[in-house]
Parts: C-alpha cells; sequence; structure tokens
C-alpha cells in the first residue's frame, strides 16, 4: 500500500476496461487520480465508484484526445485542480476489426489519431510540468502487436508500433529531466470488446480456443495484470527504468 503516496496520476481512458483498473489500483496505493474520456456518464460514475472504495481524491474531466485544444484545455484544468501531474498513462484506444483493403481512410485516421495522435497531445501538454519539478512518469499503452508483425489488424498495429518507438524516443529526450517513459504492451486482455468479438464469432467456442493456443500461460489477461504492470513502471521502484516496451500478454512474445 502507498506506493504511489502524495502522487498525482492522470490517466486517459479511465473510464473501464484496464484504464480504469489503473486508476483504482493507482487510488488504493495513495494516489489522487484524474481520469478522462468522452463519455461523462460513465466516468463520473468511474469516479464516485473509486471514491467510494478508496475514499480519496478522483475527478473526470470530460474530453476528445484527438483535438489538441480539447486536450490542452484538460491539463490546465488537471493542474489547477491537482497542482501538478506526477504520472501519466496515456491509454485512451481505439481499434476495429476489419479486412485491411476494406479500411478507409477515415478509419486510418481514427485509429492514429486516437492511438498515436491522443498519446502525442497529452505528453506535449503535461511534460513541461514534469520538466519543471524535473520528475515524472509518463506509460503508454501499446501492445503485443506493438513489438511483432502480426496478419490480423495491421493499422492497428502500426499505430502501436508508432508508441512504441515514441515512447523510446522520448525516454531519451526526457531522461536529463528525470522523466521516465515506458510503455506496456498487452497481449489479448478480457474486456468487454475482445468479449464481443468473441460471441460474435461464428463458432464463439472456436474463436476462443484459436486465440487461448498463442497464449503458453493457457489464458486470457485480466485487466489488473495489466493494472499492476503499470503500478510498476509508475512507482519509484522502477526509478531505473526507462525506454522499455513490458510485455503483459502470458508468454505471446516468448517465441517471437
Amino acid at each position: 500500500m502507498n506506493r504511489l503516496k502524495n502522487k498525482i496520476a492522470f490517466i486517459t481512458g479511465g473510464t473501464t476496461g484496464f484504464g480504469y483498473a489503473i486508476a483504482e489500483l493507482f487510488s488504493q496505493e495513495g494516489a489522487e487520480i484524474a481520469i478522462t474520456a468522452r463519455n461523462e456518464e460513465r466516468g463520473v460514475q468511474a469516479i464516485e465508484e473509486i471514491r467510494r472504495q478508496t475514499k480519496r481524491e478522483a475527478r473526470f474531466f470530460q474530453c476528445d484526445v484527438t483535438k489538441e485544444n480539447e486536450v490542452k484545455r484538460l491539463i490546465s484544468s488537471v493542474t489547477n485542480a491537482f497542482g501538478t501531474v506526477d504520472i501519466l498513462v496515456n491509454n485512451a484506444g481505439y481499434m476495429i476489426w476489419k479486412d485491411f483493403e476494406e479500411t478507409t481512410e477515415e478509419e486510418w485516421d481514427q485509429i492514429m489519431d486516437t492511438n498515436l495522435k491522443g498519446s502525442f497531445y497529452c505528453i506535449k501538454h503535461t511534460v513541461p510540468f514534469m520538466i519543471k519539478q524535473r520528475k515524472g512518469a509518463i506509460i503508454n499503452m501499446s501492445s503485443v502487436v506493438g513489438l511483432v508483425g502480426k496478419g490480423y489488424n495491421p493499422i492497428y498495429s502500426a499505430s502501436k508500433g508508432g508508441i512504441t518507438l515514441l515512447t523510446r524516443s522520448l525516454a531519451l529526450r526526457y531522461a536529463k529531466f528525470n522523466i521516465r517513459v515506458n510503455c506496456i504492451c498487452p497481449g489479448t486482455i478480457i474486456t468487454d470488446l475482445n468479449r464481443d468479438r468473441i460471441e460474435k464469432a461464428p463458432d464463439p467456442d472456436k474463436a476462443l480456443e484459436n486465440i487461448l493456443s498463442e497464449y503458453p500461460l493457457g489464458r486470457l489477461g485480466t485487466p489488473m495484470d495489466v493494472a499492476y504492470a503499470a503500478l510498476y513502471l509508475a512507482s519509484d521502484e522502477a526509478q531505473w527504468v526507462t525506454g522499455i516496451g513490458l510485455p503483459v500478454d502470458g508468454g505471446f512474445t516468448a517465441g517471437k
């Protein structure tokens, strides 16, 4: 407990899935929490639940991270409310399941704008506060398909590969300010999106079996598996760790 005591953590996409799990765990570990997403109703529900469980400060700020003017106002609101940001988790993401040849320019832009450009905007407008205090931890959400090639979902893979290399480059750029920049590369996590994908398959049991066959540990990941990895990277226990892409993948990348 209290591994993040007196820290201010800002998490994008923090209302559901492993974004919410990260927010909840960080709060349990002593951090004050700011989360953002586009859905205000879910955001209010999320912070009310976090406050109920942990009795710590948590606030929701509505924002579309693909729009720089909204992100700039968002970071201003967060820092006015909390004073600074010690931990930034870029978790907001978007994915579609569609054949590469059938993907439209608008769909390409939506994936890139949310996954890559959104992270760029949030880092751009948060890092000056970290530079001023000469410390900070930035955690970007990549994917196992941001580390290794797969034939499915290549556009999503391209966006996550960009996140992985953006992370490494920024780790070098900001190391002199004692700002650590890392990314997490999850495998298939049990979220509403993945449940829906499996359930809508022609043979859901077979679809699940095929996915599980890629994971040597024999199960899918949980949001809390990702949250504990984020906790480590955000904490002082990782104060000599920067520039990594940490697979949380049940062994998926071990043989790649």
